[in-house]
């Protein structure tokens, strides 16, 4: 949640144009990432350990985040574009689709218990403890949220973006 607080901070200013924004095709936008940051909650928090088919996520992702768990777009074809599911959105729906997603997450985790956290659940061709569930989530939020911060310094150096004043 801190990480959660600081990301809505840093993106504050951010007008759609700026969620949109690609230096190049192939490379992610801001709203994509946030987007991202839903959608992956949502899976590895309430689906993944759960054992929901995959047959009935894209439900779950439209009924908490609004968006299909493909919609935001990643991964990112080399020439890709921002996806047109995501066109349009300003920062108030990607903070509710997180925020969505984060209250899930919060019910969910409050029926975990410390002495769970090694139980085991079966994913595709893998075993996975909910203590490195949590732990993922984590570093995977922080590493999108990096980029973020890289986006917006692309931004800045572009002139898209005012430069942050001197102190």
């Amino acid at each position: 949640d801190d990480q959660l607080t600081r990301l809505k901070k840093d993106c504050s200013e951010l007008e759609v144009r700026h969620l949109e924004w690609q230096p190049k095709p192939g490379v992610n936008t801001i709203g994509m990432l946030l987007a991202h940051l839903a959608i992956v909650d949502i899976w590895w928090i309430r689906i993944a350990p759960n054992q929901i088919p995959e047959s009935e996520a894209d439900n779950i992702f439209k009924e908490i985040a609004g968006i299909g768990g493909d919609d935001d777009g990643l991964p990112l074809a080399p020439d890709g574009r921002h996806p047109g599911a995501l066109t349009g959105k300003t920062l108030e729906d990607y903070l509710r689709m997180i925020d969505n997603a984060r209250a899930v997450t919060h019910k969910e985790l409050s029926k975990w218990r410390d002495t769970e956290l090694g139980a085991i659940y079966p994913l595709r061709d893998r075993q996975i403890t909910r203590e490195w569930t949590l732990y993922h989530v984590l570093e995977h939020f922080a590493s999108h949220y990096g980029q973020i911060l890289l986006l917006k310094h692309l931004m800045r150096d572009a002139g898209i973006l005012p430069k942050p004043e001197k102190k």
